[in-house]
């Protein structure tokens, strides 16, 4: 089942190949990684898998990988896409595939990315013609100009949980009308909740659904085995915090 079919994924990974090409502009470079084999992070699992398929990644000076198209960012972004409606806000370009997938969406209508990095900006237009859905804007997310959006989607953050997504949910609800919003790991992060806990917080409704998607599409394809929570303390206390904000709200 989608996300986690493994044809699904490997044919989004061919697809971009044929899109994103190598270069080098500033202190960001796109390179093409040989494939993957041994133990593979998947969205929610791990597992020992070999994809012999070339892998596009975003780096940045030092060799800092900001980006790669592997399943873990196919499948993380998956119920993101999915979710996406009207007009929509993304924080953070990458190497282009989430709002190129987003944009094919009939009901998608607009999409406002933000993206700091100019660099960034050229490689992405080096790669993909103008769409007259997308708008990227050269901005810093959090100084930008207040605007509605149906959905919003940060997706600025490695694949790790500390309490900045709650400082960052904090602020772009601030800033901007949002119906609905979501962030790259969300659905780990509630999934790794535990039940004593997250029953005392207000939760969206978006982010419940979404989370209850993710769990039965892992279970459905067979890969719950693998299934790999995050670390309670870390969990619970991003939870706490994300209670006091919410209960805001």
């Amino acid at each position: 089942m989608k996300p986690f079919d493994r044809d699904y994924v490997l044919n989004k990974i061919k697809e971009y190949n044929r899109k994103i090409r190598p270069r080098k502009i500033g202190d960001f470079e796109i390179k093409k990684l040989d494939g993957l084999q041994g133990i593979v992070q998947g969205y929610l699992y791990e597992k020992k898998d070999r994809i012999n398929l070339r892998i596009a990644e975003l780096i940045h000076e030092y060799n800092h990988i900001w980006m790669r198209l592997t399943p873990l960012e196919i499948e993380g972004a998956y119920f993101a896409i999915e979710r996406a409606k009207g007009k929509v806000g993304v924080v953070g370009l990458g190497l282009g595939y989430v709002v190129q997938e987003m944009a094919k969406k009939e009901d998608v209508e607009e999409i406002i990315v933000y993206e700091v990095s100019k660099d960034v900006i050229d490689l992405y237009n080096c790669n993909f013609k103008e769409n007259s859905k997308i708008k990227v804007i050269n901005i810093d997310a959090f100084k930008a100009e207040a605007e509605e959006f149906d959905f919003f989607y940060a997706d600025i953050y490695e694949y790790k949980l500390t309490s900045q997504i709650v400082k960052d949910y904090e602020a772009f609800n601030e800033l901007h009308k949002i119906e609905e919003y979501s962030f790259f790991g969300m659905e780990h992060f509630l999934l790794s909740c535990s039940y004593e806990e997250i029953v005392w917080v207000y939760i969206p409704e978006n982010w419940m659904e979404m989370a209850r998607e993710a769990y039965d599409a892992l279970e459905q394809s067979d890969l719950l085995k693998y299934y790999n929570p995050l670390d309670k303390e870390i969990v619970s206390s991003v939870l706490q915090k994300f209670k006091i904000v919410l209960d805001k709200m």
